[in-house]
């Protein structure tokens, strides 16, 4: 199987035409760890409007103030730092914004790779909508909890009309005829899924992976994040997967990209690659270390961005580029033993049964096992 012409952090080269990497997740090592870049940066740059209501949402909807001139702005600072990727998340749906287009292609324009997560039901049906995005040169994610399973997908969006399932497989299929998912030679693909785990969809992961790798699509397996949502108090643990079945997950997907002749370590969230995600900033402005981690370090409008990540790595120095290999800090390792994570903001991870727990309780629990 031809490999990529290019080599990347955590999994090297990779075969050519079945998704390894997403455009904009596709890293060189030596870019990623120098001191002067930017890998992944998520901004909630657009609208916190949604017409869906999806029950793990890991965003609080909160009313983005930033103007355009200021997101604008933040743009060219994280340009003047080299970021390599975008991730637009939104606080809603980010392509019913108003200013998505302006956005996003000056993104590019900027240098900048953009990664659109979308619903892609609402705009993405519509041909000339499609059409200029694929013209922006931006990846696409489309909400994926289920690709079979029509009922569960529209549960977890919360659509009681029961349409959304064919209208997102409507627009999968369109950005597949655009070519979103044409093969390059550098091995990276502009469509793929971030999968949310969960018992209702475990058994999917083997079929879901497999049409994934036949169709050049991307796919990371994520479980329920220990902010938003699923962090909260009143959050249905009854739906997080257990230790085992993680254990058992990342066997299959293994067992399944050995088929592919892809080749590459576990980690203890996205399964098929490596975290590379640094810098969150919120559509009013507050700046945090990930997804995973919703403590404020600053705002963009009382600071540069230069000075918030120089905060932010004193703060949680586990996330330096340098030394940092992977997993998400704020999760029980593949081994069981301890997060990296040492400070307040990392207030959770999850015991055996995937429940979360607080961290300083999971490190007394710990110490006791380890004094008997």
């Amino acid at each position: 199987m031809e490999l990529s012409t290019k080599s990347y952090i955590g999994v090297g080269r990779v075969p050519v035409g079945i998704g390894a990497l997403l455009k904009g997740w596709a890293i060189a090592e030596d870019f990623y760890r120098r001191a002067d870049t930017l890998p992944v940066v998520n901004f909630r740059a657009m609208t916190n409007a949604c017409p869906f209501d999806c029950f793990h949402c890991f965003t609080d909807k909160m009313k983005r103030t930033l103007t355009l001139d200021e997101i604008k702005n933040v743009i060219d600072q994280l340009a003047d730092l080299n970021t390599h990727t975008i991730d637009f998340v939104g606080e809603g749906e980010p392509t019913v914004d108003k200013d998505f287009f302006t956005i996003v292609e000056y993104t590019a324009k900027k240098g900048i790779q953009p990664v659109v997560y979308t619903e892609a039901a609402t705009r993405l049906r519509d041909r000339n909508f499609a059409l200029r995005l694929y013209d922006s040169g931006a990846s696409v994610c489309p909400k994926c909890d289920s690709l079979y399973d029509e009922e569960y997908q529209n549960w977890v969006v919360g659509d009681r009309r029961g349409r959304y399932f064919r209208q997102r497989n409507e627009a999968l299929e369109l950005l597949m005829e655009l070519g979103f998912n044409r093969a390059e030679d550098d091995g990276t693909t502009r469509l793929g899924f971030d999968m949310v785990v969960s018992k209702r969809n475990i058994h999917e992961v083997e079929r879901t992976l497999r049409f994934c790798r036949d169709n050049n699509l991307w796919l990371i397996l994520v479980f329920f994040l220990t902010s938003g949502r699923s962090a909260k108090s009143d959050f249905d643990r009854g739906l997080m997967v257990s230790e085992a079945e993680k254990v058992e997950m990342r066997r299959i997907v293994q067992s399944v990209d050995a088929d592919y002749n892809h080749s590459h370590q576990m980690w203890n969230n996205f399964a098929t690659m490596r975290c590379i995600e640094f810098v969150e900033i919120f559509g009013d402005g507050r700046v945090t270390a990930c997804p995973g981690n919703d403590t404020p370090i600053g705002n963009v409008r009382d600071e540069p961005l230069r000075v918030l990540r120089d905060k932010l790595l004193s703060r949680f120095p586990y996330h330096d580029k340098r030394h940092f290999d992977g997993n998400c800090p704020y999760r029980p390792r593949l081994d069981g033993s301890l997060s990296e994570a040492r400070d307040e903001g990392s207030r959770d991870t999850v015991d055996q049964e995937g429940q979360f727990i607080p961290l300083d309780a999971l490190r007394r629990s710990q110490l006791r096992q380890t004094q008997h």
